[in-house]
């Protein structure tokens, strides 16, 4: 790796040019141009999702400027190093667990570099967090209702915005699956029509549509004139007040302040956001006779645990229940 000459600048160069969220912090940059071009080769080359890749940044240089500025050189991090930054994070248990997974992913990619001899974080407890409920805000049925018959479908943005909350009530997807579909990605398979949705790690998933989403992808597919675009972004942007939409792909936080608008529009829960409409269907979907199982595979959960966290009928206490406390 050292015969490669490979500078500092040229690496910041790099990382400026195409990767604007990784930044050198100054503990690697003082240890030589090995260790830097390792430090950008882990976030380069070993992780593909950006999400991932931005909050392991984050994480990462955290951690390090807080080593420098006590003195310590990058080769000279032990477990006892990382172990004190643990005990002394402020944030919660589950930060402070992806920041500690950060950490330890860094380091084994140094080690397998033959940078270090050792991974310092290998052995590090991070905090026990469980979680047997989720905290996303989810809807009832009245309200999904409500929330669906006060957009005003009379142009293409309502229209959009009615078939982007469809489809992740109806087909529990994540919004940046969604968000990642192209017109193509809605397409006939017999007599029925797909969603093929762009799950993490470059995977596919592929769902019907449910006959509501079908009915409201059409009309806005054909308000927008987007029926012939195959390779083009489904959900798009629009200029400005004028309600003609771009060829920009529409992005989670407008998606977002787009479900707050509405919310508020509804007035259904101020709360809502962009993953409670997963929430939601799942919820509907497992209150109407549907299983776990089949709940985890339109979901594309990879393991059940993680769909019971979706899973809020035991939320719902009915007024009889209630009466059956007597005095």
């Amino acid at each position: 790796m050292s015969n490669l000459n490979i500078t500092n600048d040229s690496l910041n160069e790099l990382i400026s040019s195409r990767h604007s969220e990784i930044l050198l912090p100054a503990i690697v940059v003082k240890a030589g141009s090995d260790t830097a071009r390792r430090f950008v080769e882990f976030f380069i080359v070993s992780i593909r999702n950006k999400n991932t890749r931005e909050a392991y940044a984050r994480a990462v240089k955290q951690f390090l400027d807080w080593q420098d500025f006590r003195g310590l050189q990058f080769a000279d991090i032990s477990s006892l190093a990382v172990a004190a930054y643990i005990e002394q994070h402020p944030g919660s248990a589950p930060t402070i667990n992806q920041h500690l997974a950060a950490i330890r992913s860094m380091f084994a990619w140094m080690v397998s570099g033959g940078i270090l001899r050792q991974n310092p974080g290998e052995e590090v407890k991070g905090p026990k967090y469980r979680v047997k409920k989720g905290k996303t805000p989810v809807l009832t049925d009245d309200e999904m209702r409500d929330l669906l018959k006060a957009i005003d479908v009379s142009h293409v943005v309502g229209l959009r915005d009615r078939a982007l909350i469809a489809t992740m009530f109806f087909s529990f997807a994540r919004i940046g699956a969604v968000l990642g579909m192209n017109v193509g990605d809605y397409f006939a398979k017999g007599k029925r029509y797909w969603l093929k949705l762009h799950e993490k790690g470059g995977k596919y998933h592929e769902v019907p549509a449910h006959h509501l989403v079908e009915e409201y992808l059409d009309a806005y597919m054909e308000a927008g004139e987007l029926l012939a675009q195959k390779d083009t972004p489904l959900f798009r942007t629009t200029m400005g007040r004028t309600r003609k939409l771009t060829e920009r792909r529409l992005q989670r936080q407008e998606a977002w302040a787009m479900v707050k608008r509405r919310a508020l529009a509804a007035s259904v829960n101020a709360d809502a956001c962009n993953h409670t409409f997963r929430a939601s269907g799942i919820t509907n979907f497992l209150q109407n006779g549907g299983s776990r199982d089949n709940a985890q595979r339109i979901a594309a959960h990879e393991d059940i645990r993680t769909t019971a966290l979706y899973d809020r009928r035991d939320e719902v206490i009915s007024l009889d229940e209630i009466e059956r406390i007597r005095l």
